[in-house]
């Protein structure tokens, strides 16, 4: 991968204030880290290795980049952070968004533009954190699994219409799951991927390497705007690529989850993305470290050179935060382009679209 240049793309993008939520609420949002107790799906039976190929993180190009502008009619921007869905049993879901929603859409499109602050946040890698060696692979294996954050991060998979393929996700609730949107929804095949399972934890290629189970999905939701704006390709719909996942059962009472938040001055910071990038040993959990600078970060997304690969998509992009003494999404890693790696920004708007479907 290509080292950060100093121009990001689609300038256009930093025009949009940033609007702040409370850095964490009681409930959702707060990390947690769970009971410790063992747990184990006894009822799924459906995980086999190496069934899946890793999904291709999206490619944006900066001809693409240039036109991802957001949108300036208030009513497509607001149906656009509308819930879509599918349900386990294929039953299609449809949520207008909520008034206080509708409120943050508008407020968001009609803010003066603001710079970027590049202040200390008082977010780090935390424990994390490893070296940074630009130009070579620095990435590093995660062997121990069954410890918190580690617990709560887990590979993601489905299926297409030519395959199953695999992802890489976050719990951030008792059986909320955070990932891509295009982990969920196929804009070739213009359908959902179906049978979808979580596995949190896993560490090689054999079942018995699933240390917690395979959980099972109730429901997977996206952003409206994922598929009504997509114009044939991918920089038209990159700012709302982000999924959720419900699961049937409560996984996170005992494997813990993750914050999540948005900061309203986020300037630099240390990111740690966790998954399972398709070219290590499959079923196995890796760790990227780098610095997120002021200057790559916008309204909507933001820009690093963590190594990734496919596979890595809707890994969590987290930081530790010093002062709530917690593990905080800031962002979901989507896509690549020529001078670095994407990540969806957790602003308002998106923190409060996923509190709607908290579970």
């Amino acid at each position: 991968m290509t080292k950060l240049t100093n121009t990001i793309i689609a300038s256009a993008l930093l025009s949009t204030a940033m609007w702040a939520m409370p850095a964490f609420a009681a409930d959702p949002g707060s990390a947690n880290a769970g009971n410790g107790e063992s747990m184990r799906d006894v009822t799924s039976g459906d995980y086999k290795p190496g069934r899946a190929k890793p999904i291709a993180p999206p490619k944006l190009t900066e001809d693409e980049a240039s036109r991802a502008a957001p949108l300036t009619d208030e009513a497509t921007a607001v149906k656009s952070y509308g819930i879509v869905g599918r349900s386990a049993d294929g039953k299609d879901i449809k949520i207008d968004p909520s008034e206080t929603l509708k409120g943050l859409v508008i407020k968001e499109m009609n803010a003066p533009a603001d710079g970027q602050k590049s202040g200390d946040t008082g977010l780090t890698g935390g424990e994390e954190a490893g070296r940074q060696v630009f130009g070579t692979d620095d990435r590093e294996q995660i062997k121990n699994t069954k410890t918190y954050p580690f617990t709560a991060i887990g590979y993601l998979e489905g299926k297409s219409k030519t395959g199953f393929g695999s992802c890489s996700a976050t719990l951030i609730g008792p059986r909320t799951v955070l990932t891509a949107a295009h982990c969920l929804y196929s804009h070739e095949d213009k359908a959902w991927l179906e049978d979808i399972l979580f596995v949190p934890g896993l560490n090689g290629n054999t079942a018995d390497d699933a240390p917690f189970g395979a959980f099972t999905y109730e429901s997977a939701y996206i952003l409206q705007g994922f598929v009504d704006n997509y114009q044939g390709y991918y920089g038209s719909v990159i700012l709302w690529d982000l999924g959720i996942v419900t699961l049937k059962q409560d996984v996170g009472t005992n494997l813990g989850w993750l914050g999540y938040a948005n900061y309203e001055d986020l300037g630099d910071f240390t990111a740690n993305i966790v998954g399972y990038p398709g070219d290590k040993p499959m079923g196995t959990m890796w760790k990227a470290t780098c610095e997120v600078r002021a200057e790559h970060i916008a309204a909507e997304y933001f820009q690093y050179d963590c190594d990734t690969f496919p596979g890595s998509s809707g890994s969590s992009v987290y930081a530790y935060d010093n002062g709530a003494k917690q593990r905080v999404i800031t962002g979901v890693n989507v896509a690549e382009s020529p001078d670095a790696n994407t990540a969806v920004r957790l602003n308002a708007v998106n923190v409060q679209w996923i509190n709607s479907l908290y579970k």
